[in-house]
């Protein structure tokens, strides 16, 4: 029987932490894509709620929707420690994530209804209708996927609607962010 050499044995471990690298760079870049995603999602939903737009034709609506914020998309992804994009990329390749948009649109429009019940059910003497706009979309888009949307974990859908609040909302908004919807997962 031959044995390897160590030069070969080298290879072999170069190659594999290479290809370890090049999957953990995916899984990463896919996270990235996600939590950009997520945040121009929300924003959508915010500004087809203030626009009183309805929400029927939000799928097809999206596409019009994200030609307008690539800016915001690029600085978005950036604030979440995003490298610089090439320009002659389309953002959209680089930084978003068009499935999960097309199936939180999708979650969004059809269940509208059922989502819109979820948070009235445990929000405390708040309904969608006397909540601010940007905590309903916050919650809509996190019910659409701890409920909806089961590619995403629902402790994941949890922590970046809170970590989303905690951006845009009022200071303690966060808190009864996560408080409806510790109460809608174990619905």
């Amino acid at each position: 029987m031959m044995r390897k050499s160590t030069m070969q044995i080298q290879r072999v471990r170069s190659r594999k932490k290479r290809q370890k690298r090049k999957k953990m760079t995916r899984a990463n870049n896919l996270i990235m894509q996600r939590k950009v995603s997520r945040e121009i999602f929300m924003k959508y939903l915010y500004s087809r709620a203030v626009s009183n737009a309805g929400w029927e034709g939000l799928s097809q609506d999206l596409d019009r929707f994200l030609d307008s914020v690539e800016d915001d998309a690029i600085e978005i992804h950036k604030s979440h420690g995003g490298k610089e994009i090439d320009m002659l990329d389309s953002y959209r390749e680089v930084i978003l994530d068009s499935s999960y948009l097309m199936d939180a649109a999708r979650a969004v429009e059809e269940n509208i209804g059922a989502i819109d019940a979820y948070i009235n059910e445990y929000a405390r003497n708040w309904t969608t209708d006397t909540m601010p706009a940007v905590d309903v979309a916050i919650l809509r888009l996190a019910v659409a996927e701890i409920k909806f949307m089961f590619t995403i974990p629902e402790v994941v859908a949890c922590d970046e609607a809170v970590n989303i609040a905690k951006k845009y909302c009022d200071d303690d908004a966060y808190k009864y962010i996560n408080g409806i919807l510790g109460s809608v997962m174990k619905a």
